[in-house]
């Protein structure tokens, strides 16, 4: 079976994924004046004793999630619909999808690893 079930190799590529997705979401909402959101998204996965991940840490210039609600410089979330600015969405639901995606990839590599553990367990029997 050449299925991965290195779990750890997979956070990685999904967060890959998931800036890939907002550096894309950003360039079509034309978020890039200097570039420097863009420059700044770093991500981390933390993994357990046994290689597990255990986190996963997303960082990027604060000020984006301002860009994301439409507020800064003066305006408040509640003066958003009065003023000239406009929420540019480029983080909150990308990510929110992201994470449904994530936890369905989730479930499918546990599924595995339980086969496998069940097919292993299967073959290691002394009745075989």
């Amino acid at each position: 079976m050449s299925e991965n079930l290195d779990l750890k190799l997979t956070a990685e590529a999904w967060a890959e994924i998931v800036v890939e997705r907002w550096e894309n979401k950003i360039t079509r909402l034309r978020i890039y004046k200097s570039g420097d959101l863009v420059r700044s998204f770093t991500h981390h996965v933390i993994s357990n004793a046994n290689g597990n991940p255990e986190l996963i840490e997303f960082t990027f210039l604060y000020y984006g999630k301002f860009v994301d609600m439409g507020v800064g410089n003066g305006v408040k979330y509640g003066e958003v619909e009065s003023s000239n600015r406009r929420a540019k969405p480029w983080y909150s639901k990308t990510f929110f999808a992201e994470i449904e995606r994530y936890k369905e990839i989730w479930a499918e590599k546990y599924g595995l690893k339980a086969q496998m553990t069940i097919i292993d367990s299967i073959n290691e029997s002394p009745n075989n």
